[in-house]
């Protein structure tokens, strides 16, 4: 007991640290920056919440037992979650790399958690697992931002923990087919959706590396928002896309699933610090996040029981 006792005061304090370190970053912002992003993020919300909302954004990133450096675009992801949460008043941000927030008496002071650009194994504790799974499924809400596909795992192995990437609602194990400096046409998947009213029903292009999935992907579990255009996007045998992929050309980017009680929002976009200033993307985040966390009603039937009912824009 006292082993496990020290043990547990010693990750704790490791993850303090850690925690003063997932609000560094914003000196590597430019002025210029910052205002960009203050000038994209929607100055109101959907729709005002039910009562106050807090959104613990977590930003860990971890391999091989050791933390690592994570994508570059974190720091703008984390200011570009707290500006719109106060400036719209939809919820408070709280970012923090404190491993025991997962324990239940401390996760339950939140109404949503957000995994932005998370990577890697951040825990194996058992309890703290269960932790987070049990907060999902029992009425809580979870936003996965780009990487957050690629958590809980670690290459070359997609199998640390399989009820995290069926909770997200895919694992990511097919790398990327396009770099963060190539352009990509997406696909309005449904269009009247609540949390695609951004984009007013119009594909576009856009330059960010995206992820592809394999292991727990299915349109009959998740309602599917946006997909990478086969039709207007390079898909030529020099891209590395996976040979399921490449023959159903299902290449999804964001949706939303219910899971349990609870309500997820995942969004591949985030890897380009970019993303973090384009407005209708934000807006398209402001409102997963509020659908996350319980104040948008938003449809998770899955897309394959919508048959012809969802209208498909190019």
């Amino acid at each position: 007991m006292k082993v496990s006792h020290l043990a547990r005061r010693f990750a704790s304090f490791f993850a303090l640290a850690l925690a003063f370190g997932a609000g560094r970053g914003r000196a590597e912002m430019t002025p210029q920056e910052r205002q960009k992003i203050e000038q994209a993020v929607p100055r109101q919300c959907t729709i005002a919440p039910k009562k106050p909302r807090r959104l613990l954004v977590v930003t860990l990133n971890i391999r091989d037992g050791r933390v690592v450096k994570g994508h570059r675009s974190i720091p703008y992801g984390n200011y570009a979650f707290e500006y719109m949460g106060r400036t719209t008043g939809a919820f408070e941000t709280v970012v923090s790399n404190d491993i025991e927030m997962f324990r239940p008496e401390k996760i339950k002071q939140f109404d949503a958690i957000c995994f932005n650009n998370t990577v890697g194994v951040l825990f194996d504790d058992p309890q703290l697992r269960q932790s987070l799974l049990d907060f999902v499924h029992n009425g809580g809400g979870f936003v996965g931002i780009h990487a957050a596909a690629a958590t809980f795992v670690q290459y070359p192995k997609y199998d640390q923990w399989p009820a995290f990437g069926q909770m997200l609602g895919a694992y990511e194990d097919g790398g990327h087919p396009w770099g963060p400096k190539e352009t990509i046409t997406i696909r309005i998947e449904d269009p009247d959706h609540p949390v695609n009213v951004a984009f007013a029903g119009r594909g576009f292009d856009i330059r960010d590396e995206v992820f592809q999935f394999r292991h727990g992907y299915s349109r009959d579990k998740l309602r599917v928002l946006l997909t990478i255009d086969p039709d207007k996007t390079d898909m030529g045998p020099q891209r590395r896309i996976l040979p399921e992929r490449r023959k159903d050309k299902d290449l999804a980017l964001s949706w939303v699933r219910s899971y349990g009680k609870g309500r997820v929002f995942y969004t591949s976009f985030g890897h380009n610090k970019e993303i973090f200033w384009n407005q209708p993307l934000l807006r398209h985040m402001l409102d997963g996040i509020q659908f996350a966390l319980g104040d948008l009603d938003a449809s998770t039937t899955p897309s394959n029981e919508l048959g012809s009912a969802t209208k498909t824009t190019q």
